[in-house]
């Protein structure tokens, strides 16, 4: 692969994470979510649920999915329940960064304070902890990215992710994705970056290291 003006294969995401509990920031950090989330697939979604609490407060929603790729913490071929954000499609297929909602629980008791305003309160809600999904979302629902059919005319249709370069910041080396519509402004990529659905897995895989895929 040779980089040029028009065609460049880069890639990377950013989210923050503090020890002991997360703190977010508007920017999703890849690396960092690949080190610190308990499982990461490409899943598709099967069933979706609306969760209520006794007391009628809102939990969002528990998704029923099947692994179509197992990348960290859960088996290919395997199904998953995880939530809670709305709106995700039955039959559409994700990439996913989750997180454990005991750990998150446990997170938020030694340091409730830590929680910013942005972080969404469902799964620190005590009616909504006992029953939510053993998986949960991460980064305010920027860690689930779906898959839709390539934009590049080269390869029309082909399943692949598409990630807005100022929410996933993308660096200029790494071979893995192809970078249109958009420019090089202080050494970073600015626009939108495209993925071929093999290409963000090999990518994920490269960050974990052998040592860590199930």
């Amino acid at each position: 692969m040779k980089f040029n003006n028009k065609h460049l294969w880069a890639a990377t995401l950013a989210l923050a994470w503090a020890h002991g509990a997360h703190a977010l920031s508007i920017r999703f950090d890849l690396p960092q979510a690949a080190r610190h989330s308990t499982a990461i697939a490409q899943l598709e979604i099967e069933a979706a649920e609306t969760i209520t609490a006794p007391s009628g407060a809102n939990c969002g929603t528990r998704y029923s999915a099947r692994i179509l790729d197992g990348i960290k913490g859960v088996a290919t071929g395997s199904r998953i329940e995880f939530g809670f954000f709305t709106g995700h499609a039955v039959g559409a297929q994700y990439f996913v960064f989750l997180k454990g909602s005991a750990v998150l629980a446990q997170q938020n008791a030694h340091a409730p304070e830590a929680r910013i305003p942005m972080t969404s309160p469902i799964p620190h809600s005590e009616d909504c902890r006992k029953l939510l999904p053993r998986l949960i979302e991460t980064g305010e629902g920027m860690g689930t990215l779906e898959i839709l059919p390539s934009r590049q005319s080269h390869a029309p249709n082909e399943p692949a992710v598409t990630l807005d370069a100022h929410l996933y910041p993308v660096p200029l080396k790494l071979p893995v994705a192809f970078w249109h519509e958009g420019f090089i402004f202080e050494g970073e990529l600015l626009g939108t970056v495209e993925f071929s659905v093999e290409n963000f897995s090999s990518y994920l895989r490269l960050l974990l290291g052998p040592n860590q895929q199930p």
